[in-house]
């Protein structure tokens, strides 16, 4: 057996992070969100190799990435024929068959892979784009120099402006996120209520950068432009396709900064793995910063405009 892991190192396509004592143990890993795949080897594979019997091999795959657990899968299959190649002109002729498990049932659709990359465009994109127009608008129609003239502060202005727009995009979160569960039949093995939650924290965060985009820019097209400049690499550096683990050094440090890194990664976690609130509490936490962050920078601008 430990030929064949030195087999699995040596192919180049692994990084292998634990020994677990039990199957249970190692399962469990890939439920968590540790590893990517857990290679089961049963107890008595060296026996049956040399005694020239068949056996083998059970994979279980995290399926919430299917691009990768196809990639392990096909390494996996690719690195024991290599072994077998090699072990069979020492210890004879023999099988491996390679078995497929995932954690979470025998297959996980498109559809339930891309409702999370669905609601991050709904929450992050549309509401970001609506608001960066809202004060760029106004100033292009002269009716933002009365609007401040009222005895409203800037914090006034732009909770008011956060308030108005949640409103509308809430109600769409609501719709989309219904239409999914009851109509095209998206499993969720979470809490509905924990995914509204963690999709309010995007809406906000997505709000808040929306208002600062509006309060830098000077017209209508450069606050639009600006929200989708910053989107798209939002959008590619978010983990929908390909895990940020495997990007960049570069490529990870700029993830971190993005509120759709986080909000992809929780609600995946709530709607495919079953976890709650409290097991992606560093995802909501990085959120809230973010956030009022932008919350708190859009006032500010936007004083030293009035002023």
């Amino acid at each position: 057996s430990w030929q064949l892991i030195e087999a699995l190192r040596k192919s180049g396509d692994f990084h292998i992070e634990y020994f677990a004592p039990t199957p249970d143990a190692g399962i469990n890993l890939v439920r968590r969100g540790k590893v990517y795949a857990a290679i089961l080897i049963p107890e008595e594979f060296s026996e049956c190799i040399l005694k020239g019997k068949s056996t083998n091999v059970e994979v279980v795959l995290d399926s919430s990435y299917a691009t990768v657990s196809e990639m392990v899968w096909e390494a996996v299959v690719v690195a024991v024929q290599g072994f077998l190649r090699v072990a069979a002109e020492r210890y004879g002729t023999f099988n491996i068959d390679v078995v497929k498990e995932t954690v979470y049932g025998p297959k996980v659709s498109s559809v339930d892979l891309f409702t999370s990359v669905v609601m991050g465009v709904l929450l992050h994109l549309v509401p970001m784009s609506l608001i960066a127009v809202s004060i760029s608008r106004e100033r292009e129609r002269r009716t933002f120099e009365q609007l401040i003239m009222t005895p409203i502060s800037s914090g006034h202005i732009v909770l008011g402006k956060l308030l108005a727009y949640s409103i509308v995009t809430v109600s769409d979160m609501l719709i989309t996120l219904g239409i999914a569960v009851a109509i095209l039949g998206v499993r969720v093995r979470g809490s509905l209520i924990d995914l509204t939650l963690v999709s309010l924290l995007l809406l906000i965060c997505s709000l808040s950068l929306g208002l600062l985009i509006s309060a830098v820019s000077r017209n209508q097209l450069q606050a639009y432009q600006t929200a989708i400049f910053l989107f798209i690499p939002s959008l590619l550096f978010s983990g929908f396709m390909t895990p940020v683990e495997l990007l960049s050094p570069a490529a990870r440090a700029l993830s971190k900064v993005l509120p759709l890194y986080y909000f992809l990664k929780a609600f995946k976690n709530i709607q495919l793995r079953g976890w709650g609130l409290g097991d992606v509490a560093w995802d909501c936490a990085a959120l809230v910063v973010e956030a009022v962050a932008f919350l708190v920078a859009a006032v500010k601008v936007l004083r030293l405009r009035v002023e």
